[in-house]
Formats: C-alpha cells, sequence, structure tokens
C-alpha cells in the first residue's frame, strides 16, 4: 500500500509531472509539471488524508445520510432533499468548460485514483459504505453546503424567530428596537396574517453534528501595509472561527508548487480552490460577511395552489423516495415556486413559508470558475474580481500583495428586493411587487482598495458602508473589529510577532463598554472589588471575568426574559441555539441603553443594578475552569473508550465572546458547540513562508502521528513556519 512518508515519491499511473511527501510537520507537499498537475495531487490528497470527513457530507448534501448513516438522520434527509442541492449541482456542472473543467477533472481524478488505489477506511467498513466516484457536481454541491450550513441556516433561523416573537405577542416597536435593519411599518391586517403562518421547527441537531465543512460563522482577518510593518512589506493574518470540539481537523494544510508558483496554507477538503493562505505574489483570508441572501415568502395556499395576485396557481410538486437503513423507503413531496420551497407540505388550507435562497438554483458553475482564478492572480486589483465572482457564498476577503497592496471585497449573490424591505420579515407572495427583481451587481459589493489608514480589518462586523447600501441587516457585534482596530493603529512597526500577540490578546472591548456602566455601581464587598479592579482581561486564572459573565447573563435575562420573552423561553434561545451567541450585539445595544420599550416602564439604571445583585451572588471560579471541552472524533466520538485515542482533551479554550481569539462555549440545538480559532495563518511578504498553528493535524486517521499533531503548539501559541 502506499504511503506518504517523508521521501519524495510518485502517484503509481499518473502520467503527469507529479511527486508528493510531508515535511517536518507532516503536511502534505504537491510538486507539479503544471496546475493541472497540482489539482490531481490535490484531489488525491484529499481523499487520502480527509476521505472519511470528505464522504459524510457528500451524503448529507445528497439527503442520504438517513441510507447510510443512521436512520434518525430522516429529518435531515428531508431537509436537504427540499433544498435540492444536487440537482442544481448536476446542471450547473454542465456548465463548466475550458480550462476550470479540465482543473475540476484533474482534481476528481486524483480522489478517484485514490479511491481506487487503496484500502478504504475502517470507518466505511463499520457502516457498510463504498464510496462512488467523485465528479465536478460533488465539488460545486460542496460549496453550496459550505454557503447553507449556519450561514444561511443561521440568517433563516433569526428571520423565523422574529416571526416567532410576533406570534407570541412582543410589540412590533419592541422588535423594531432590537433589529434596527427593520425599516417597514406594519400595518395591523399583515401582522395578523404573520401570527396565522405555520412556522416549522428548523431541523438543526443533525445538521451540525454530521456536516464537517467549515461553517465561517465568525473569523478575524486583518492586512496592513509596508508603511505599518518593520519590514516594509505588507502583512496579512487571518484566525477562521469555526468549531473546534471535533477531530480530525477542519482544514488540510497543503504545500504546492509548479515552475515559479506556490501556495502555502489550508485547503477545505472536496473543493479544490485554496481557502486561505499565500502564493508567490497574493495573500488572502476569509471572514463570513452575514450578507441577506434569503427571505422568507407568505403564501396563500388552497388545495394545492398558490395565490398571485388574483390568481390561483399550481405549486410544482415534486416527489422523491428516501432510502432508509435497515427500514422502508420514505416518500416525500416538496411544493416549488417562482420563489423557493414550502418548508412543509402544506396538508391544510392557510399561510405557509416558502424558503427563497440565492445560491439555491442556478448557482455554482461561476463560483467555480472564478475559484480557479483568484489565487493565481498577480495583484490584489485582479484578485478582488475573482474574489467578488464566488457567489455561493457570502464571505469578506482580506487581501494583500507582492506589490505592496492591500484591499478588501466582499463575495455573495444578494437579492434586489423591492424598496424599503429590510429582508428581515416575511414578504407577501401573492404581491408580485415583493419579488425579487434579479440580484444586485457584484461589482458592487463592498469593497476597498489602499485605504489611507494603510489597514484592512475584517471580523463580521457590518461593512455596508463602503457601499451604502444594507446588504447585511445581521452583522455581529463590532467589538473585536474594534480591538484590532486599535491594535494595529497603536504602532507602526508591526512584525509577525506582534501579529501573534493579537491572535491570543483577551482583552475585551464588549467587557470595557459594560464595565463602564457597572463600575460605579459595585458594592464595597470582596466581589465587588474583585470586578472594579479588573483589567478587562479573559484570562484562565482571572476571577473577574466570571463575575463580569454573571452580571452580564442576569442583565440579558432580566430584560429579555422576565420583561420580554419570558424566562423559559429566553433561557431554551440562549442555552439550546446559537442565535443569541451570533447576534450578542443587537441585545447588547438594548442593554447599554438608558432607556427602552424592553424595560416596561423602569429605567436602564434601576434594571442593571438588580442584575449586578443577582450576578455577584456566586463563588466565582477561575474563568478558564468552565472553559473545558473534549475534541471528539466526527464519526466514532463519545462512543469509544478515551484511552483508544479517537478524542482529545480536555482542553481550555481561551477568550469570550468579545476578544479577538473568540472562545465561546456553548449549547446549541441539543449538543456541546464552540467558537474559536481552528487555524491561525500569519504571512510577511518579506518573506516567501506562513507561521500558522491549527486545531488538529494532517490525518485524518486516528493510528497516524499526525492525528493530533498540531493541538499542543495551537494551544500554547507556538507557530510552526512553512516554506516551499
Amino acid at each position: 500500500m502506499f504511503k506518504l512518508r517523508f521521501k519524495e515519491t510518485t502517484v503509481k499511473g499518473y502520467p503527469g509531472k507529479l511527486s508528493l511527501k510531508r515535511n517536518e510537520h507532516g503536511v502534505p507537499c504537491i510538486k507539479g509539471g503544471s496546475r493541472k498537475d497540482l489539482y490531481f495531487g490535490l484531489g488525491w490528497i484529499h481523499a487520502y488524508e480527509r476521505l472519511v470527513a470528505m464522504e459524510l457530507t457528500r451524503l448529507v448534501a445528497k439527503g442520504c445520510a438517513a441510507e447510510h448513516l443512521d436512520p434518525k438522520l430522516l429529518k435531515l434527509d428531508i431537509t436537504m432533499r427540499r433544498l435540492n442541492l444536487w440537482r442544481d449541482s448536476k446542471s450547473e456542472a454542465k456548465k463548466l468548460v475550458g480550462e476550470t473543467l479540465e482543473m475540476m477533472e484533474a482534481y476528481c481524478s486524483g480522489i478517484n485514483k485514490r479511491l481506487s488505489s487503496l484500502r478504504l477506511p475502517f470507518e466505511f467498513k463499520l457502516i457498510g459504505y463504498k464510496p462512488e466516484p467523485w465528479t465536478p457536481s460533488d465539488c460545486i454541491l460542496m460549496t453550496k453546503m459550505m454557503g447553507i450550513v449556519d450561514m444561511t441556516e443561521t440568517q433563516g433561523w433569526m428571520e423565523k424567530f422574529i416571526i416567532h416573537m410576533l406570534q407570541q405577542g412582543v410589540s412590533f416597536k419592541k422588535v423594531k428596537e432590537l433589529f434596527p435593519y427593520i425599516t417597514e411599518e406594519l400595518d395591523d391586517d399583515y401582522l395578523n396574517i404573520i401570527r396565522q403562518v405555520r412556522v416549522s421547527e428548523p431541523i438543526v441537531p443533525e445538521t451540525v453534528k454530521w456536516s464537517v465543512l467549515p461553517r465561517f460563522q465568525s473569523s478575524n482577518a486583518w492586512a496592513v501595509s509596508g508603511v505599518k510593518t518593520a519590514s516594509g512589506s505588507p502583512i496579512v493574518c487571518g484566525d477562521p472561527h469555526l468549531d473546534t470540539a471535533r477531530l480530525p481537523a477542519i482544514w488540510q494544510e497543503v504545500i504546492m508548487q509548479t515552475g515559479d508558483y506556490f501556495f502555502i496554507g489550508a485547503t477545505v477538503p472536496g473543493i479544490p480552490a485554496p481557502a486561505l493562505g499565500r502564493t508567490n505574489n497574493l495573500a488572502w483570508s476569509p471572514t463570513y460577511a452575514f450578507m441577506d441572501v434569503i427571505d422568507y415568502f407568505i403564501e396563500d395556499v388552497k388545495d394545492e395552489h398558490y395565490r398571485k395576485g388574483d390568481r390561483w396557481l399550481p405549486f410544482r410538486i415534486r416527489e422523491e423516495t428516501i432510502k432508509v437503513k435497515k427500514g422502508q423507503p420514505v416518500k416525500v413531496r416538496f411544493y416549488e415556486n417562482e420563489h423557493g420551497v414550502l418548508e412543509q407540505e402544506p396538508d391544510e388550507d392557510g399561510y405557509y413559508l416558502c424558503f427563497a435562497w440565492t445560491a439555491m438554483r442556478d448557482c455554482g458553475a461561476e463560483s467555480i470558475d472564478n475559484g480557479a482564478r483568484y489565487y493565481v492572480s498577480t495583484t490584489v486589483k485582479e484578485a478582488m474580481r475573482y474574489f467578488a465572482g464566488l457567489d455561493f457564498a457570502a464571505f469578506n476577503w482580506v487581501i494583500a500583495d507582492k506589490e505592496g497592496n492591500i484591499g478588501y471585497q466582499m463575495s455573495g449573490r444578494s437579492p434586489v428586493r423591492r424598496e424599503g424591505c429590510s429582508g428581515l420579515l416575511p414578504m407577501p407572495g401573492w404581491d408580485e411587487e415583493y419579488d425579487w427583481h434579479g440580484y444586485r451587481d457584484r461589482n458592487k459589493n463592498p469593497s476597498f482598495y489602499n485605504p489611507s489608514d494603510q489597514i484592512v480589518v475584517s471580523a463580521n462586523h457590518d461593512m455596508n458602508w463602503c457601499v451604502g447600501t444594507n446588504v447585511s441587516n445581521l452583522p455581529m457585534a463590532p467589538y473585536r473589529a474594534q480591538r484590532i482596530t486599535e491594535m494595529l493603529k497603536a504602532r507602526d512597526d508591526h512584525t509577525v510577532d506582534s501579529m501573534k500577540e493579537m491572535q491570543y490578546d483577551l482583552r475585551s472591548k464588549q467587557a470595557e463598554e459594560f464595565m463602564e456602566k457597572i463600575r460605579p455601581l459595585l458594592p464595597a464587598d470582596e466581589n465587588g472589588k474583585l470586578l472594579r479592579d479588573w483589567d478587562l482581561r479573559y484570562d484562565s486564572h482571572s476571577l473577574a471575568p466570571t463575575l463580569f459573565e454573571s452580571i452580564y447573563e442576569a442583565l440579558a435575562g432580566s430584560i429579555f426574559g422576565t420583561l420580554g420573552f419570558g424566562s423559559e423561553a429566553f433561557d431554551y434561545f440562549v442555552t439550546e441555539t446559537i442565535l443569541f451567541q451570533d447576534f450578542y450585539g443587537n441585545f447588547d445595544r438594548i442593554m447599554l441603553s438608558d432607556d427602552s420599550e424592553w424595560f416596561n416602564g423602569k429605567t436602564g439604571k434601576e434594571i442593571l443594578k438588580g442584575a449586578i445583585e443577582k450576578g455577584l451572588q456566586i463563588s466565582p471560579k477561575p474563568y478558564g475552569s468552565n472553559r473545558k471541552i473534549m475534541m471528539k472524533n466526527l464519526l466514532l466520538g463519545g462512543r469509544l473508550p478515551r484511552f483508544l485515542g479517537f478524542d482529545y482533551g480536555p482542553i481550555e479554550l481561551i477568550g469570550g465572546r468579545a476578544t479577538i481569539p473568540q472562545g465561546q462555549v456553548f449549547r446549541s440545538f441539543g449538543r456541546l458547540a464552540t467558537y474559536s480559532p481552528s487555524y491561525k495563518f500569519i504571512t510577511d511578504f518579506k518573506e516567501e513562508d506562513i507561521h500558522s498553528a491549527m486545531a488538529g493535524g494532517p490525518s485524518d486517521r486516528r493510528f497516524s502521528r499526525w492525528y493530533t499533531s498540531g493541538i499542543k503548539d495551537w494551544l500554547k501559541g507556538k507557530y510552526r513556519i512553512m516554506k516551499v
């Protein structure tokens, strides 16, 4: 059996010029005579190192999880079949032509060569599964999964939550205050319709558990020009914040070289385009942009028809059969129209939600084409054009080049809505004025080039200011971006080492804002003194951040629980969904106010005093003592004895929700979930290398020395230097 060892070797039977080896860190190095050779080699490496993760994601995306994995995943399959991503992926693959098609076919050939030449992982024997050959359609499917899982989903969940609030009697005035991008004024008749609409519960636990694609729900990326560095060359940094409570690692780090071209950085198994890193000319890193790319339309349904003006039109009914492992096949029907697909089968007349997503139909081929071009660009200006064309998902791209330029570009396909529509409220499907009118010109997405302050910062915050149009209506809080900007502007001699310090900085701008209001109200007792003297850092040994979090929780519970949704409902919202973790900035704005509709006649100071009194009643433990998690194997996590080594830990996640390394530990729809920097990447264009640290190792094989090889250094903040 072929083994990827340190010595340089070739893939038997491959006609091109290709060699593979591991470097001293176990990272695969691919050297080829052409870009086509590199694509083949990357496909081979992805299949060799991450085949289980790739196949699990492909099964989920096709809606075949109940057939091959677990009958309990039937609801997940129904959800994925409803989206119908596989049909559009196959259609889009037919549009690939020329060099892009050749590269995709080379990548898939590399995967299939590995499938045919090596023994399959024992996990597949365990579940009785044999992978089918990979095609370009599968690669497009993987991009669509990356665009929908958590990112687009989360926007939809929050829009559903807004509907839930209105249905449960929360006043529209309160809703608008909590979500300031809502611009509409709704009359009582339409509010009554919203209260009648049927809302199915989101099918989330299975999606989160089985999907293995990176979910760019929160991340950091920044760049500085040579004006602000000791080397005189640009520096680019990136640290995508993903769920690190899993093994193997999310990313596949690689080094690729052909002729004068090289790439060093991270890739996503199943997708041929490098995700973040650098070449000899360009460096880039993404964060999620929180662009609103979905809408819910309310459909007035009668006898399996939907109303359009005064007409009643038939739905397109799609019937599918889902196979179930050790069970009987299940037949399902989906109801589609020009907006999208109903969230549930209309078993009786009434109002139903119809889900519309810009990347659900006729999307994929163009993204793949641009994905084959951006990383071989030689300048920021050239690359921005290709990054803008990645319309399968909304990302913020931070970019720099060897010539000294820096820039920012948002990707994503944004719908053109009727003027005055915020995108946060469900729209009347029967009124054609509310239909989408195409998509915004992607070249008019937020972007800028060589800014006067010589820095580019992206941390999932509001970037609408770039274009003056609200392409994003649920951005994350600005605290991390503020801290990054503050530290970048503090000096003009930045180095790789100063950037490493930033990636592990634990000071919270959120705590800084809240403590301005809390500090004058603190009592003179021991807990009050501890918090009063806090340096606003989320250090592991510190008691103060534990006290602050206790007050913060009490304040949120008082305003949005006791005075708002009800304590039980808000507690579930915070502890069992991802929504508060993502959109806490919306809630902070209310909590930091002196007066609000949410206060129900009380003053902000009065509510805060009560929260401080309640929050300080605890006996605080060191902040890090409650930050311990296990990194669990994707397929077998928690099912086998710990001594077998499939799981790793416990480890401690540093930071808080608003520190640069955003360490969040929470429950999401029935399972433990996390946000933390899964991969840390820094490059100074003075050298042709990167500094990196990763939450895992290069291999997905438990008994490989490279399964968990990077975790200790990642936890300690020790970076490795990666060169061609």
